[in-house]
């Protein structure tokens, strides 16, 4: 059961990196084709510009404007006066050179664009562009002979230096693909982070299903363990049965009690081997509510090194549904298991049993000082059949965590600092019935 977990601990920070990282190249990319479509707006701006310019030098003016680019609502250009020298669509009707703002002004309300420049001068995108339209030193070629009246025929309407041109653009189809880039790039984030989510889930959702196939192969493995201890329980339990009974025929009523008492663990025993067989059927067994304090109180007792039992504030009333059988063997078995960690050597401490609250749930601790658990074995003890005792089975554990879960809580193994082990049981507690 740790090796899915492992993997997901491993593969959910590793996606999420991915996931994260195509979020922030996707808004990129179309943050790069929405400046991409701006610049290719405004370089078919430059062209259609100076392609009139070079239209109304070629016929002195007269532009046909039903021949012109759909797209033109207006163009012009200017003698220095600020006259029009050729002039169609929604243009001013005069325009001098120290007005004009050079480059591209876009007006979304209109979806228009107007570029502005002195006659003469090539913006930053036509440079480069413009191939065989461009003259010597990057500037366009003048106008005709006589058109700026510097020739010895008659004078051009382009007197004087300067002049300027005017361009309006409808560039409609610009805003409608850069409305859906910005759409794209403020989606974009959401629509990764619900591929990841989807992802995650389905992650999960497979980590419980390898969990769950791994969870009925445990119990397979506990349905066959369990058969197998219950015949060979089932005898020597007989034969102590007959064995007592023929010592109460022997013995008087003295030794009556201690008699009894070896009656009642044969007892306990049995019950607890139906109980081990039935679990496969019915996990829970036949849940009661028990008070705690005074069940733990009474089992710390009978250890042959009684635990020393505490309280965190007043616990006489908490109680939890759970078989009492069965939370009796999970506790004794966390105890032994403390008991056996100290060896043979002298013990630092005695095993220690405390009940508190969390919230809404009642914790069990049984802590000791033996020789703890390496950290790489804290999951595996839970698996059947593991240990590292002479004389182990090794489902006790695994037997005790299946029980606790069972009753809808939970049993880990935690290191101690100093050394030692605490085992934490967590069940839901009861209010009185």
């Amino acid at each position: 059961m740790q090796r899915p977990l492992n993997e997901t601990r491993f593969l959910v920070p590793a996606f999420l990196i991915l996931f994260l990282g195509l979020a922030v190249l996707s808004v990129f990319l179309l943050i790069g084709e929405s400046r991409r479509a701006r610049l290719l707006v405004e370089y078919e701006a430059d062209r259609t510009a100076y392609s009139l310019l070079a239209d109304s030098f070629r016929t002195a003016g007269a532009l046909d404007p039903a021949a012109l680019d759909p797209r033109v609502r207006g163009f012009a250009l200017y003698r220095p006066s600020g006259d029009p020298f050729v002039r169609v669509g929604d243009a001013p009707q005069t325009l001098v050179p120290e007005d004009v703002r050079p480059g591209f002004l876009y007006d979304p309300h209109r979806h228009r664009l107007t570029l502005m420049r002195v006659a003469g001068m090539a913006g930053p995108p036509m440079r480069g562009m413009m191939g065989g339209m461009m003259g010597p030193g990057g500037r366009l070629p003048g106008p005709p002979p006589g058109m700026m009246g510097d020739g010895p025929g008659p004078r051009g309407p382009l007197r004087g230096p300067g002049g300027a041109f005017f361009l309006s653009m409808d560039i409609s189809s610009y805003y409608r693909t850069r409305l859906m880039y910005r759409t794209a790039a403020a989606i974009a984030p959401f629509a990764v982070a619900g591929v990841a989510a989807l992802f995650l889930s389905l992650l999960a959702s497979n980590a419980r299903h390898r969990r769950r196939a791994e969870e009925r192969e445990t119990l397979a493995r506990l349905g066959e363990s369990a058969r197998t201890l219950t015949h060979e329980i089932r005898n020597p339990l007989g034969a102590i049965r007959i064995q007592t009974g023929l010592l109460r025929r022997k013995t008087g009523a003295a030794e009556s009690s201690h008699l009894d008492a070896i009656d009642e663990e044969v007892e306990r025993l049995s019950v607890l081997t139906r109980r081990v067989s039935d679990f496969i059927r019915n996990p829970r067994g036949e849940p009661r509510q028990i008070l705690l304090e005074s069940f733990l109180r009474e089992l710390a007792g009978k250890l042959s090194e009684p635990a020393a039992f505490t309280t965190v504030g007043d616990q006489s009333e908490t109680r939890v549904s759970f078989d009492a059988e069965l939370l009796r063997s999970v506790l004794e078995n966390l105890l032994r298991n403390a008991e056996e960690s100290y060896g043979d050597g002298a013990r630092p401490g005695a095993v220690e049993m405390e009940l508190s609250r969390e919230k809404a749930n009642a914790v069990i601790s049984v802590r000791d000082r033996g020789k703890g658990i390496a950290p790489e074995l804290s999951q595996r003890v839970f698996d059947p059949f593991y240990t590292d005792k002479v004389h182990g089975s090794g489902v006790g554990l695994s037997l005790s965590r299946r029980f606790v879960e069972a009753a809808g809580g939970t049993l880990v193994l935690l290191p101690r600092r100093g050394g030692g082990t605490e085992a934490r049981v967590t069940l839901p507690a009861e209010e009185p019935s």
